[in-house]
């Protein structure tokens, strides 16, 4: 007699409420995105008139380097771990768990990460650990990365800004392996969680930072392309570009309580270019910059599902 295969009333449970809580939380992010496309669309497309088609082209696809290196920074960390992710699935647990910074608070893309990585057997305590520490990479690599550029850009911004030199110094020494694995621990405890810690090799933490000023460098860029459009003109602009951003991310991720830094960012962003551009130049390069990240975000996290399930469809069975 044939047997007859029983599903498991607990599995399919499990997988129903997963679902639903995967759909709630998307809908949570699409609400947070409109909110903050309906009222600041009107600065969004006054910025994007200043554009041409080569210009908005050419800062989207800086900007979607910018997210690929962040991910493969990740991946790295995770590697590093033990748990080697083939890079569409790699994608798609990085680019579909950003969407989470787009809710407030900075804890989603972690829960987020640690959750998708279980469906390619990655321990959730491993996922959440590689999470936060390349979270604190991307951190001391911005501000090593403001540092070096604002202090050089212009007079003004090495007036303004030369205590960076100063934290971008400290940054390069919390990033050496025996002061990395002494700190990660630390934030670990503030934030009252107890996960099975791991130490991270000095090769993974080069490999991580390194993807993070491709990063950097990549929004820098983007930036850049903005400005040139908004009227700047200054040798320097590169370096001022690169350094705005990556301290206004930095302020951003600092800022917890609004979705992905939004205020914060912009604020920051207007405060470092406004004597380059001018107060309404600066904000509408922050309002456009935004509007560029949000759709590089939306572009990678459906590329990465779409470009998975089609590896998947054409692997042979078995």
């Amino acid at each position: 007699m044939a047997s007859t295969r029983v599903p498991m009333p607990g599995r399919n449970t499990r997988s129903s409420a997963i679902w639903w809580l995967r759909a709630v939380a998307l809908l949570a992010v699409l609400g947070f995105v409109g909110v903050f496309l309906v009222r600041d669309w009107g600065g969004i497309s006054a910025g994007l008139r200043r554009l041409d088609g080569a210009g908005l082209a050419g800062a989207v696809g800086l900007a979607l380097v910018g997210l690929l290196a962040a991910m493969l920074s990740w991946r790295a960390v995770l590697s590093g771990l033990g748990s080697r992710l083939p890079v569409l699935a790699a994608a798609r647990v990085y680019f579909l768990s950003q969407l989470g910074k787009y809710v407030p608070g900075s804890v989603w893309p972690v829960l987020a990460q640690a959750e998708l990585s279980r469906d390619y057997g990655v321990p959730r305590a491993r996922a959440g650990f590689a999470s936060v520490a390349q979270l604190l990479i991307g951190v001391v690599t911005g501000v090593i990365a403001a540092g070096a550029t604002l202090a050089f850009s212009t007079s003004d911004a090495l007036h303004t800004y030369w205590w960076l030199g100063f934290i971008a110094v400290a940054g390069v020494v919390a990033m050496t392996p025996a002061v990395f694995n002494r700190w990660v621990p630390l934030v670990f405890r503030a934030a009252r969680r107890s996960p099975t810690l791991e130490t991270v090799a000095p090769r993974t933490i080069a490999a991580s930072a390194g993807w993070c000023f491709v990063m950097w460098a990549a929004f820098g860029a983007h930036a850049w392309v903005l400005a040139r459009h908004m009227g700047a003109d200054s040798p320097n602009l590169a370096l001022l570009t690169t350094g705005a951003f990556a301290l206004a991310w930095v302020v951003g991720f600092v800022i917890v309580v609004v979705p992905a830094g939004a205020g914060a960012r912009e604020a920051a962003l207007v405060l470092v270019l406004a004597p380059e551009l001018g107060a309404d130049g600066a904000l509408a390069l922050a309002l456009v910059s935004r509007f560029v990240m949000l759709l590089g975000d939306g572009l990678t996290a459906l590329a990465a599902v779409i470009a998975e399930r089609s590896t998947l469809r054409k692997r042979p069975p078995g």
